[in-house]
């Protein structure tokens, strides 16, 4: 399962990313490889100087290629209840997940989400997490694929292949 790379421009709420990413406090310590899933892709943040700072916000689903989930289920579940999961990269298991709009404000997802999710079980194992966005674009980006039920993925993609096979259906007939 190759990652598929693209830019820091190119990211989304949804996304589901990683990138190598070296601590602004401790310096000391080795850049490790992070895997998000995209809540608020450059979040404008006041700080004590009065200067604005920008942050890459999300929720932390792998640290160095280990999960924060015990199993598959519990992955879907939580990018479930935060909205529709989509499939990117079918072949390459790459997903994002179409937020739900009752969560979404200006900058991306709203401190609603966090509370809700929160809330669950599930939902506390996935830490939120706030990255220096000038630090972590000096690495590279890229889609990572992630682990799901196989089965889930199977009944996501017939969903797609029946939605493709309508669309074309109706562009014929007008």
């Amino acid at each position: 399962m190759p990652k598929i790379g693209t830019n820091w421009q190119s990211i989304d709420v949804g996304d589901i990313i990683s990138f190598r990413y070296q601590s602004a406090i401790d310096k000391s310590q080795q850049a490790r490889t992070t895997s998000i899933l995209v809540l608020n892709p450059y979040y404008p943040k006041k700080l004590k100087d009065g200067s604005t700072g920008f942050y890459v916000n999300g929720l932390k689903l792998e640290k160095s290629n280990i999960t924060v989930f015990t199993n598959k289920e519990e992955a879907w579940q939580l990018l479930e209840r935060i909205g529709t999961i989509q499939i990117r990269d079918l072949k390459n298991e790459i997903y994002r997940v179409q937020v739900n709009p009752k969560f979404l404000g200006g900058f991306g997802a709203r401190e609603k989400l966090y509370k809700e999710l929160k809330m669950s079980p599930i939902g506390k194992k996935a830490q939120f997490r706030s990255y220096l966005y000038s630090q972590a674009r000096k690495s590279s980006v890229f889609y990572e694929p992630i682990k799901l039920p196989k089965d889930r993925v199977q009944l996501l993609s017939e969903g797609l292949e029946v939605e493709s096979k309508t669309r074309r259906g109706r562009g014929r007939r007008e």
